[in-house]
């Protein structure tokens, strides 16, 4: 019983553990005139094909943890790239023109 319960424990701070190193981005999306993009737009960005769809003006994107200090591109509808480096989860705003 004492091992079985110590094996999950290990197991589950392995899984833990490995969510703690994952790094991302964050942020809101609006339009030009302050107006919250609700699905319609599609966050992207340099480093991988991964992308996000903006609810209600807010989106987040994980990017695993090898991003994690690395420069990247982050693109609302592929235009405007805004660069940024990522540390942790890493806020980027932007606005479709």
């Amino acid at each position: 019983m004492k091992k079985a319960l110590l094996v999950s424990l290990v197991v589950s701070g392995l899984f833990l553990g490995s969510q703690a190193f994952a790094c991302g981005i964050q942020g809101t999306a609006v339009n030009s005139d302050g107006s919250k993009i609700d699905g319609s737009g599609t966050i992207s960005t340099s480093w991988n094909s991964k992308k996000a769809y903006p609810k209600n003006g807010k989106y987040e994107l994980d990017l695993g943890s090898s991003v994690c200090g690395e420069t990247i591109t982050v693109y609302l509808d592929g235009n405007n790239g805004k660069r940024v480096t990522v540390k942790g989860t890493t806020t980027v705003n932007l606005v479709r023109r």
